[in-house]
């Protein structure tokens, strides 16, 4: 290619760059010259925290929508809670100033401020009530009684979103149940509130079906189980199976709880008694005599003194004074 076409072909080319780069400095400056209107609405309903300018207003230029319309529908004012909040005239100018807008060409009409009221959920002392009461049933059966429930909260409003509850033991006493009661709304954390439930605790105590005399191993027909209110006295009651085979340590009266002090364990074998020692290994059986080192029940592992050898082995009690022998 000779020189003169080369110097030709870049004369074309610049010409080409100057009409694009004047092409959108027209465009350009028709933009920013273009006169937009913000017509701000009297009040406004949001479900959502943050406000933008297309959500209180409505965005117009002379032309069609253009970019700049797009971009101030976009702009960020500000965040609403729950309940009411007022926007001024003056509060969407200093937004848009913050996004480099020249408000020259910007005209705000409308009412002086818009009303924006975000929706909001109501929660009721009621409602909390009948959490907490779902929340204690589902966790204790029928093994309590709600007395009183103390909140400090008659309503409780949060803004509309997703709402999730969360109930929480804090501690407990004999009386009374300590609660957290947390709200949530999209997932974060709004409020948490302290809750005191007053209890009555009941369990089903076994009491005595007749008088039962010192001595006597507890069958089954000298019991029965009847729903009692719990407190620091009957700390030391048993359950039915923890009842059933126990010999009275003393008299029981007809009628009265069986509780643990009343009872020891049916040792088949005694502290410092003789036992038999059962051996066996393939078909070799061995019957050893020893001595008790531990009091034992049945299917109890507990040490025995070898007579014959004066070692101490473990042997599990099977029988009335009879042990076997175990590795």
């Amino acid at each position: 290619m000779k020189c003169s076409e080369l110097f030709q072909l870049s004369k074309l080319k610049d010409k080409r760059a100057l009409i694009v780069a004047l092409f959108y400095a027209f465009v350009f400056t028709n933009i920013l010259e273009a006169k937009i209107t913000i017509e701000l609405y009297p009040f406004v309903n949001l479900k959502k925290e943050k406000v933008y300018i297309k959500d209180i207003a409505n965005v117009t230029g002379k032309d069609k929508k253009n970019r700049l319309e797009k971009f101030i529908e976009d702009i960020y004012v500000t965040k609403i809670d729950a309940g009411i909040k007022k926007i001024d005239k003056d509060e969407v100018l200093k937004s848009l100033k913050k996004n480099y807008i020249d408000i020259k060409n910007i005209e705000v009409i409308g009412p002086d401020r818009v009303i924006v009221q975000r929706e909001t959920i109501r929660l009721t002392q009621l409602q909390i009530l009948k959490d907490i009461e779902s929340f204690l049933k589902k966790r204790y059966k029928d093994t309590i009684e709600i007395v009183s429930i103390s909140i400090n909260k008659k309503e409780i409003i949060l803004p509309y979103g997703k709402i999730e509850k969360k109930i929480k033991i804090r501690s407990k006493t004999t009386n009374n149940i300590y609660l957290k009661y947390d709200i949530f709304i999209d997932g974060e954390k709004r409020i948490s509130l302290p809750v005191t439930v007053k209890v009555k605790y009941f369990l089903m105590i076994p009491y005595a079906k007749r008088d039962i005399p010192k001595g006597k191993k507890i069958e089954p027909d000298d019991v029965y189980l009847k729903k009692t209110t719990v407190t620091n006295i009957l700390r030391n009651t048993f359950k039915l199976e923890d009842v059933i085979g126990k010999v009275a340590k003393r008299n029981i009266k007809k009628d009265s709880i069986i509780k643990d002090y009343l009872l020891s364990p049916d040792y088949m074998v005694l502290k410092g008694k003789s036992v038999k020692i059962l051996y066996s290994n393939g078909f070799i059986n061995i019957e050893l005599m020893g001595l008790a080192l531990e009091n034992g029940s049945k299917g109890d592992i507990i040490k025995v003194k070898n007579i014959s050898s004066n070692k101490v082995i473990k042997c599990k009690v099977v029988a009335p004074f009879v042990v076997k022998y175990t590795k």
